[in-house]
């Protein structure tokens, strides 16, 4: 179900297209070479200069950015993340955020559900490239290992617009900034869990005030072969067919001139080979399946900084090389792609209270698949507006404004408006609210797909509405900070795409402009932190209601009205707390998700489920080194569950860290 996309209309087919594996290793190597051995000059790409000019205190905490002017936006610290280190974005994004994830099984496809919209409404990016398959128009975060980055930046809703079109649910935004006061970091860690589980982690940060480089390299590979429960047999059998290798080397170089001038370049390669794993045992006939993707991104950004104004621009390359196959069913399909991006910003604030950033940016895909006939290409131009305003001390605006012109042709117009209220000086203590429209493009495998695509579809588009009270208490000490958020959604979604077959021929399906969703929730969060002598206590919380619905249906058989999503749950939660002392940590994660529906008339579904998690762990210094030692119990409890209906999920497992670094 999850892999017929990568099906060639011509099965034994022997078109043989363009290979990128010489190219990515010449690049590879090229890139290596001059980065280890010229050290070239490159910066962050930031926001503001004055956040890359000093060393910011990281904080075990989820924050809600300050200043979002009627937008939530917020972002999980480097801290944050170490436990999370041999883990695979996914994993993240479930235990800590309000973003439902479906996953097929470890290691496998793992896809968001993020305010009740399908996973190709959410864009995921690193460091403001995207990192979505034009074909599929979503992006696999079992793929992404934590190690790459240092900060995720999750932005909700219309504040996507800030980075793009078509994110209906929002934008998750993989971050890494240079730390100016380094000198020397090196690190090695290794992990050994269940299942034959092992991932390797290598990284080296160095530098002076005005030159960093970042270099990464992690290594993961494992069996899966976990027990499970066969519902169709009554027997306890183990999974197989689900071994996987992965790899990426990450490098990144910062360079700042005079603090104005501000240089990056970045390059990150990624190699990963996978079976597809069988659905459980007993329910069907297992047909071998495998997946081998191949990417290399690249990003050139350049900023300069002046007192009233900056300009900044940026332009990346992403080329990825996919190959499925089946032998049973005799495919071997690849797919290859490149996508070129780049964006231009213009920030001015001369003017007392007012910022302005007009924005061009431009996208380029090429691709070339067996699954389409011939080579197919998309020219994406974007006009873009972002204007600020500061009413008073208690009021702030923000405007959006963008227009895209795909291909030839205008696509509607999309506008943005969201406001800030504090109404007291003293007490941190918001009230924000947005309206928006926005608007997504179909995809090429719904426009190319041969013989299933409709090169004839509508963008969908979306009319949302946000409001929400958010209120912090920092202590004068700095103890104790306690920081809460309420919010809510309403999204009306038109001409939403959905593969349906057709009524002369129901073995062909096509996507057609059928569906009308209505969602909304509520979402709501607690984070603290406390100090009490040595002890400190951390904890982040999160609750989400979330109802999204089929509004139009195309006949009168359907009994989809009204109902809810597939797979989307109306209550997710989670919840962590995390205590460390005399450098011991014990941390505790909660995820509860609600009943997920497998018919479109909500007559059938999957139960509910809770997972609990344990992490601890001993940091030891010597001078200069830190050795630690981390161990993790991941579902305590032994919970037979499933994500997706007849994909297996492991009962309780374990895992080891052993990591050591280097400081100066």
């Amino acid at each position: 179900m999850c892999i017929s996309i990568f099906r060639a209309p011509h099965p034994g087919s022997q078109k043989r297209y363009l290979s990128i594996k010489d190219y990515s290793k010449y690049l590879l190597r090229t890139w290596i070479l001059f980065c280890f051995l010229i050290r070239g000059p490159i910066a962050i790409f930031a926001q503001e200069l004055k956040d890359t000019l000093q060393l910011k205190e990281a904080e075990v905490r989820a924050s809600f950015v300050p200043d979002n002017k009627g937008y939530k936006k917020i972002k999980f610290d480097t801290l944050m993340l170490m436990p999370y280190k041999a883990a695979d974005l996914s994993v993240v994004l479930s235990q800590l955020s309000t973003i439902f994830i479906k996953s097929y099984s470890p290691g496998s496809l793992a896809t968001s559900s993020f305010r009740g919209t399908p996973a190709n409404h959410t864009q995921v990016e690193w460091n403001g490239i995207s990192l979505s398959n034009p074909m599929l128009g979503q992006t696999d975060l079992s793929q992404i290992p934590v190690s790459a980055f240092n900060e995720i930046e999750i932005l909700y809703g219309a504040s996507g617009l800030t980075k793009t079109s078509g994110a209906f649910g929002g934008v998750v935004n993989l971050v890494t900034n240079p730390d100016w006061n380094n000198k020397i970091h090196a690190s090695v860690a290794q992990t050994i869990a269940s299942f034959d589980n092992y991932t390797t982690e290598v990284g080296f940060i160095g530098g002076t005030a005005s030159f960093q480089s970042h270099s990464r390299f992690n290594y993961g590979s494992a069996l899966n072969n976990f027990p499970y429960y066969d519902e169709f047999t009554n027997e306890t059998v183990r999974q197989h067919d689900s071994e996987i290798k992965q790899y990426g080397i990450t490098e990144e170089a910062f360079w700042k001139i005079k603090d104005k001038h501000l240089l990056t370049a970045r390059i990150w390669y990624s190699y990963d080979n996978r079976d597809i794993p069988p659905v459980v045992e007993g329910s069907s006939t297992y047909n071998p399946q495998k997946i081998l993707n191949k990417t290399l991104r690249s990003i050139l950004e350049y900023k300069l900084v002046e007192k009233t104004w900056n300009f900044s621009i940026k332009s990346s390359l992403v080329n990825q090389f996919m190959n499925y196959r089946s032998d049973s069913m005799f495919i071997n399909d690849n797919h290859n792609y490149y996508s070129w991006f780049s964006a231009a910003r213009f920030t001015f604030t001369g003017i007392k209270n007012l910022m302005i950033k007009p924005g061009l940016d431009y996208t380029y895909d090429y691709v070339k698949s067996d699954a389409y006939e011939g080579l197919k290409t998309r020219n994406t131009l974007g006009l873009y507006l972002e204007a600020s305003y500061k009413f008073n001390r208690h009021l702030e605006s923000q405007l959006i404004l963008r227009e895209d012109y795909l291909d030839g042709k205008f696509m509607p117009f999309i506008p943005s408006l969201g406001m800030e209220y504090k109404p007291f000086n003293r007490i941190n203590l918001y009230f924000t609210g947005n309206i928006s429209r926005n608007y997504r493009y179909p995809t090429l495998n719904d426009l190319y797909w041969s013989l299933w695509g409709n090169p004839d579809l509508k963008p969908e588009y979306d009319n949302g509405v946000e409001g929400g009270i958010t209120y912090n208490f920092p202590s004068v000490s700095g103890a104790f900070f306690i920081e809460t958020s309420v919010s809510g959604y309403y999204s009306w979604m038109h001409d939403m795409i959905v593969w349906n077959p057709l009524p002369e021929n129901p073995s062909i399906w096509k996507p057609q402009n059928v569906s009308e969703v209505n969602a909304r929730g509520i979402e709501a969060s607690l984070n603290f932190k406390w100090k009490i002598s040595k002890l400190q206590i951390t904890s982040a919380n999160n609750y989400t209601f979330c109802k999204s619905t089929n509004q139009k249906t195309t006949s009168a058989e359907d009994n989809s009205l009204g109902k809810q999503l597939i797979y989307i749950p109306e209550n997710t939660a989670n919840a962590t707390l995390n205590l460390s002392c005399w450098h011991f940590i014990l941390g505790y994660n909660f995820t509860f998700v609600d009943k997920r529906y497998t018919s479109s008339d909500n007559q059938s579904f999957m139960p509910a489920y809770s997972l609990s998690n344990i992490i601890f762990g001993k940091s030891f210094y010597l001078n200069t080194f830190v050795i630690s030692l981390q161990g993790k119990v991941n579902n305590v409890f032994d919970v037979d569950y499933q994500s997706v209906k007849n994909w297996p999920m492991p009962g309780i497992n374990y895992a080891l860290t052993l990591r050591i670094e280097f400081k100066k």
